[in-house]
Formats: C-alpha cells, structure tokens, sequence
C-alpha cells in the first residue's frame, strides 16, 4: 500500500512538474540547424526536459558548435573514457576534480604544467615513473609529495 501512495505522489509530481515546464519549453524547432545537430542525441527526449534543462543544453551546443575539430575530439575521447568508468572510478575522478577546484590558482597551474610534462614523457619513460612510485612505501610517496610541494 505506501509503495502505492509513493508512486501516485511521484506520479502526480511529474504530470504537474511537465505542465509547468512545457509553459517555458525550448520547442526542438527553433533550435539552429546546427545546435539541433549537436543536441541529435536528445532529439526524442526533448520535450520531456525541463525548461532548465533544455537551456543548459542549448547552451552546451552553442560552445560545442564555437569548439575546432580538435577540441571537440578531445572531449569526445573524454566522454567515451568517462562512460567505459566502473561507478568507483568515476567517484575517485570527481573527488579529485572536486580537489583540483579547492586548489589556489598557483597550486592549478602547477598541476597543468606538471600533467603537462607528464604527457610529453614516452611511453616507456611514464611506465618507468609509474614503476618506480609503486615500489615506493607510503612514507617515502608522502615525503615525495612534500618535497614537490616545496620546490614548485
């Protein structure tokens, strides 16, 4: 019986919540050409958004559309990377995005530039550091993060 009145409550909430935003709905034709391309995913859902919603995404297109090529591969590549993420992993990406946003803006562009030096290694070179701080035990990792600290 409660998971009855529970899913009348939740039921009702919608039907009243879509009524409300159909009154400041974004219609799917008067969206550009080239924002309707971008939002092609969302095409038979677009009316189902919220008003909200449907703005943060024209919005989203709008940039989308002003990015080059590469720009937009590169997110493409990060989209896909995040979706192939077990639940655990994209929790450890947001905390440490969460972190980064909590950093001052000299401890970001530290982070840039380091991630930056990182990404200009080879390959073997990357497995070589990553290697050599595995077989480092915790004191010796936090200690190397203290002197790193310090000197940047």
């Amino acid at each position: 019986m409660p998971k009855y009145i529970l899913s009348l409550i939740l039921f009702l909430a919608t039907v009243n919540g879509t009524a409300l935003a159909a009154d400041n709905a974004i219609a799917w034709k008067s969206l550009s050409t080239a924002e309707q391309q971008a939002l092609l995913p969302m095409k038979d859902k677009w009316a189902t958004l919220p008003p909200e919603r449907q703005a943060k995404l024209r919005d989203n297109a709008k940039r989308w559309s002003a990015m080059t090529p590469e720009q937009q591969a590169r997110i493409k590549q990060n989209r896909e990377r995040w979706q192939a993420m077990t639940p655990q992993q994209r929790q450890q990406m947001q905390q440490r995005q969460q972190r980064f946003r909590e950093m001052t803006p000299e401890q970001r562009q530290r982070m840039k530039k380091a991630f930056a030096r990182y990404r200009e290694m080879s390959p073997v070179q990357k497995q070589a550091m990553r290697e050599r701080f595995r077989s480092m035990s915790p004191e010796q990792r936090r200690e190397l993060r203290e002197r790193r600290r310090r000197v940047d």
